[in-house]
């Protein structure tokens, strides 16, 4: 069931999904204060000081709720730039590589040229679409292998071979580490149980506002700021937790730069 809710929220639209999550909160809110909040008030209301009691609760657990929040958003951005330099130093290092080639002998440049090539068009048009329904094909694993099993089959025959040779296998292997933590990107997130304190803490903070005794309109007006709130913050987390997937999510243009820059001039007519 939870699958197949991600599921869904990924293939919306960034607006889509942020109007699902502002309108949830706000549909619970707006029905606890017509149904539930009459009943509060005749239960903890009857004694005087209760609204006062209620309201000092209810801020002194929105700051902590507000904290929390604010830490999950700092780790969540600091996950997806972390990603963004990542899939910098991937494209970086296919750039790098293929202007190395150049002092290759032939055939090893053209095929090792056409292979980057290969790789990087297949990134972007592969590894891609796959990555938005959280999926990471192995087309790119097996281009890998037959690059290093070029480069590696290659034996310099001086000293600068030798130099430029350990220079794009240092680059090879960079970019391997970097593609690695793209894939595991993929499929990570924060843990479950985060989840189940950001909507539970989200609900916690509608069920004060069903507490607190104010005139209907006023706590209409507050019950709705608060729920669309809730709402904006906990797309803001959603779309930050899966930076490749979902409408709001990392895209390949690093990948598009190169190949367009850099490889797009060597592709056979």
């Amino acid at each position: 069931m939870i699958e197949i809710l991600t599921s869904w929220l990924n293939s919306l639209p960034a607006w889509a999904l942020a109007l699902v999550l502002c309108a949830f909160f706000l549909s619970i809110t707006l029905i606890g204060i017509v149904l539930i909040h009459p009943l509060m008030r005749r239960m903890i209301h009857s004694e005087r000081q209760a609204n006062d009691v209620v309201i000092f609760a209810a801020a002194n657990y929105g700051l902590i709720y507000a904290v929390l929040l604010g830490l999950l958003t700092v780790a969540t951005f600091q996950t997806t730039k972390d990603l963004e330099d990542h899939i910098s130093a991937e494209a970086s290092s296919l750039s790098t590589m293929y202007h190395s080639a150049e002092d290759y002998p032939e055939p090893l440049r053209s095929q090792l040229r056409a292979d980057l090539r290969d790789y990087t068009h297949y990134v972007i048009e592969k590894d891609w679409p796959a990555h938005r329904h959280g999926e990471t094909p192995k087309g790119g694993e097996h281009r890998l292998e037959a690059i290093r099993a070029t480069l590696y089959a290659f034996e310099p025959e001086s000293k600068t071979q030798e130099v430029l040779h350990d220079e794009i296998i240092r680059q090879f292997n960079t970019l391997n580490i970097a593609r690695d933590q793209r894939l595991n990107a993929v499929s990570s997130s924060m843990p479950a149980v985060l989840w189940y304190v950001v909507i539970l803490g989200g609900m916690l903070t509608i069920v004060f506002l069903w507490m607190i005794h104010m005139d209907f309109l006023p706590q209409i007006f507050l019950g709705g700021i608060t729920a669309i709130f809730l709402g904006v913050m906990t797309f803001l987390l959603y779309a930050m937790d899966h930076p490749l997937q979902g409408a709001v999510s990392v895209g390949p243009e690093p990948f598009q730069s190169v190949y367009d820059l850099v490889m797009k001039w060597d592709e056979p007519s």
